[in-house]
């Protein structure tokens, strides 16, 4: 007995999801089902590439953090002298590293906050050039995560645009359709109530 009353609702849910034979079903009335098919194919498939984008630019950019490990490091610079500026919120030291005859001269664009004087950690590529400093692992699963969500809003915005014009389509259809039968139903109509 209870399997049967399973057995029914599944039925009705299966009734209320695809109208079937129904006699006052309309071919726009198939719409809403096709329509929230398609929308949880889409989900599932823009996870998976999501997941994929995501799994692709942490293994690339955790290549880059090892390669920057290994090639980059920091030393420790004096700061010789504090040169002119026309700007309020940077402005350009000369720095020295090294001792002789390996010293090394370069200037730095420092921001207005940090003090011109003493020494300054900076990083320095396998040439022995000023550089940025390497990228961290943290950095790394940062850009995996934007990636990945990059490509989550962008399907989310693209799939619900689409489903808003068809939907916006659908009823425009069947409104155009309730119109020409009652064209032809009204006269009808008019002449039963007189």
């Amino acid at each position: 007995m209870g399997a049967d009353r399973n057995t029914s609702g599944l039925r009705c849910l299966i009734r209320r999801a695809f109208p079937g034979a129904n006699p006052l079903r309309r071919r726009t009335d198939l719409f809403e089902p096709i329509a929230l098919l398609l929308v949880v194919l889409i989900a599932v498939v823009t996870a998976v590439l999501a997941f994929a984008a995501a799994q692709g630019e942490l293994n690339r950019r955790l290549a880059v953090v090892e390669h920057e490990q290994l090639s980059k490091h920091q030393v420790v610079v004096s700061v010789v002298a504090e040169l002119p500026s026309s700007t309020t919120t940077h402005r350009p030291v000369a720095v020295r590293w090294g001792q002789p005859p390996d010293e090394h001269f370069a200037v730095l664009d420092l921001p207005a906050r940090v003090p011109a004087a003493g020494t300054l950690p900076v990083w320095l590529d396998e040439r022995g050039q000023l550089t940025d400093p390497p990228l961290t692992r943290g950095e790394a699963t940062q850009a995996a995560g934007l990636a990945g969500a990059g490509v989550l809003l962008g399907s989310a915005m693209c799939t619900t645009l689409a489903l808003l014009a068809s939907r916006a389509w659908v009823q425009h259809r069947r409104l155009v359709a309730w119109e020409a039968e009652w064209a032809k139903v009204e006269p009808q109509w008019r002449n039963h109530a007189s």
